[in-house]
């Protein structure tokens, strides 16, 4: 529906049938409970560009709310914003502000978890630690479209600083960790937080915990904490005690700053996947913009891999492994040659297609920042060749299932890694330092941003993958913002930059 349209009918006919346009709306799961967790959607984002821009404003009028600004939703499209700032704030799905509410201390760096319930769209709750401490439970009443009421439900204060988002269960108990490795597990109702177990590991957390259920010999689901001490902990789901570390990451300097994902493959066990970062530290760590795969079976690490354009020990991983949905890719090894490279499954050394402010050499994006550009639309099954976009159909051969994942590094590059071989499938350059990591949609495109806000799309199916979908530089920013990416109903991309955040379509 375009606004000239919306135009002829009344305001509030207007806002009602953009309510009901946005009723499935949100899809933020890597903020939920589940093996894929972090940084995918079941929802398709803006594969062809972004032509429309909200931006979402701070409650005292200006454009900036402060660092690390992340956007998320709930499941009627309702918007909500925070930062290292006081301020949590909620927005219409339209954009509108809404309603925030006031901390009084400093803010969650890490996005809150928002639970609603589809059956109920004038109610949700926010669930978020902050860098000044305490865990909150937020409630949202939507009493009009435009007009939101947060009031605290309740506050625990006995607990500490944190920059981890809060986790469900599937029994919907809460899990949350502070900067020095406590970890605490709630249940809300009635409007109460209660707090049912607590571990204190003693170790720096920074990164995001996980939830994932993979040993039946313990009820429930087992959490896996990685710290900036270089070890992954596994403990039972009442935290009464740690269940097995791996402590493969060289001590005290080893940092799995951006936390743990645990990533599924098929018939094989399961494995958290960590990057590592030295993010500054005085020392710095040998290991800094390596991945480690620890299999949760045999609890050994499996398998590493340095990113071949990164200098270990120099670069970092500073955002965590966003996995892509597992893909069928053809047995043999198909090419094609879109705008005149060549793309060969598992080949990172691969061309892409390119157009506006885009071009290749050897195989690498290089970017005209004065403009952006929407390249071709690669997809399922389909191979885009030559200047002229012929297509090839690479149905009815032998296939494979694949698992991939996805990051980006301060190396400028992307990449895409195989979760089996523990092998690098692609890169793609980006035009700088990347510190946060991409978001996957629900056909396996990547969206990613890097520290001057530039915005990216690639293809993340084989055999296209890395291929440049579309690249914008609207925001401006840099050169260290943190891009904080999430995706929503009806193609939309939230995006927190820096000090700014942001509804686009």
């Amino acid at each position: 529906m375009t606004f000239e349209i919306i135009r002829k009918f009344s305001f509030t006919a207007c806002l009602l049938a953009l309510v009901s346009l946005l009723s499935v709306a949100c899809d933020w799961n890597q903020f939920g409970n589940g093996p894929t967790n972090p940084h995918n959607s079941t929802f398709a984002g803006p594969v062809r560009g972004i032509t429309f821009q909200r931006d979402l404003m701070h409650p005292m009028g200006s454009v900036n709310h402060q660092f690390e600004a992340g956007v998320t939703a709930d499941k009627h499209g309702a918007l909500y914003v925070s930062s290292y700032d006081r301020y949590i704030s909620a927005y219409s799905p339209v954009g509108t502000l809404a309603g925030q509410y006031d901390l009084g201390l400093p803010g969650p760096r890490a996005v809150p978890f928002i639970a609603s319930k589809q059956s109920d769209p004038k109610l949700s709750m926010i669930f978020t630690g902050a860098e000044g401490g305490g865990f909150h439970a937020i409630e949202v009443a939507k009493t009009t479209i435009l007009s939101f009421a947060l009031t605290l439900a309740d506050v625990d204060m006995t607990f500490g600083p944190s920059e981890s988002s809060p986790k469900q269960a599937q029994d919907k108990t809460l899990y949350i960790v502070d900067k020095l490795g406590e970890v605490r597990r709630y249940q809300f109702s009635g409007g109460i937080l209660t707090l049912l177990g607590t571990y204190h590991l003693s170790e720096a957390v920074t990164g995001g915990i996980a939830l994932y259920d993979f040993d039946p010999q313990w009820a429930g689901e087992e959490v896996l904490v990685a710290t900036t001490a270089g070890n992954l902990h596994v403990l039972d789901s009442t935290l009464s005690y740690v269940l097995w570390t791996n402590a493969d990451g060289a001590p005290t300097v080893d940092q799995y700053y951006a936390g743990v994902t645990v990533a599924e493959r098929g018939n094989l066990p399961p494995i958290a996947v960590l990057p590592i970062a030295n993010h500054g530290t005085s020392t710095g760590s040998p290991n800094s913009g390596l991945v480690r795969a620890i299999n949760l079976q045999t609890r050994l690490t499996e398998w590493e891999i340095i990113p071949s354009q990164s200098t270990l020990g120099s670069h970092a991983i500073e955002g965590s492994i966003a996995l892509l949905f597992e893909q069928h890719v053809p047995t043999g090894n198909p090419t094609t040659t879109p705008g005149g490279g060549t793309v060969t499954v598992d080949n990172p050394n691969g061309g892409v297609i390119t157009g506006g402010g885009l071009s290749t050499v050897s195989g690498d994006i290089s970017i005209n920042l004065n403009g952006g550009g929407v390249v071709g639309n690669p997809n399922d099954d389909i191979t885009t060749t030559g200047d002229d976009d012929t297509t090839t159909n690479v149905n009815n051969v032998n296939m494979m299932t694949v698992y991939h994942a996805t990051f980006a590094s301060t190396d400028r590059f992307l990449y895409g890694i195989d979760l089996v071989s523990g092998t690098e499938v692609w890169h793609a350059q980006l035009a700088d330092r990347a510190w946060d990591a991409p978001v996957v949609d629900r056909d396996n495109i990547i969206y990613v941003g890097d520290g001057q806000s530039n915005l990216y799309a690639f293809e993340g199916k084989a055999p296209m993958h890395g291929a440049l979908i579309w690249f914008d530089n609207r925001i401006a920013g840099g050169p260290t913002d943190i891009v904080k990416l999430g995706i929503q109903g009806q193609n939309e991309l939230l995006v927190g930059s820096g000090t700014r955040a942001y509804r686009f379509r």
